[in-house]
């Protein structure tokens, strides 16, 4: 079973960048409005990975059903299609929105981090 979850995190997540360094490096060919807009995806990405890992081990733990669990993968799933979605909206010059988005996103990340926090403390 943890098997089957970690290779559905993975294959839930295209574009993240699960096993990714703290900080990816971001091209300095951007403009840098885009840079900083790259570097909020590149962060979205990682926060992406660390809330997969942190389902995966909660589950794992006993701590999430099944039930719950997959409700969490659901949420990553969707947040990682957004981020996809960013993505092309920077690379298409649509920096504002990109921005607009990743600000979004960032802001649902953490509160999706809060929500898996507080199961741990019940």
């Amino acid at each position: 079973m943890r098997k089957l979850l970690c290779i559905a995190l993975l294959a839930l997540l295209p574009g993240c960048a699960l096993f990714a360094p703290a900080s990816i490096p971001v091209s300095q060919t951007l403009p840098a409005a885009a840079q900083e807009v790259q570097k909020n995806i590149n962060e979205v990405n990682i926060a992406l990975a660390a809330a997969a890992n942190v389902v995966a081990q909660d589950l794992k733990d006993g701590i999430l059903t099944k039930v719950e669990a997959q409700a969490y993968v659901d949420a990553i799933k969707d947040l990682a299609k957004k981020s996809d979605q960013t993505q092309e909206l920077l690379a298409g010059g649509k920096i504002l929105d990109a921005k607009n988005q990743a600000e979004l996103m960032s802001a649902a990340i953490l509160a999706l981090h809060r929500e898996v926090a507080s199961r741990r403390k019940k």
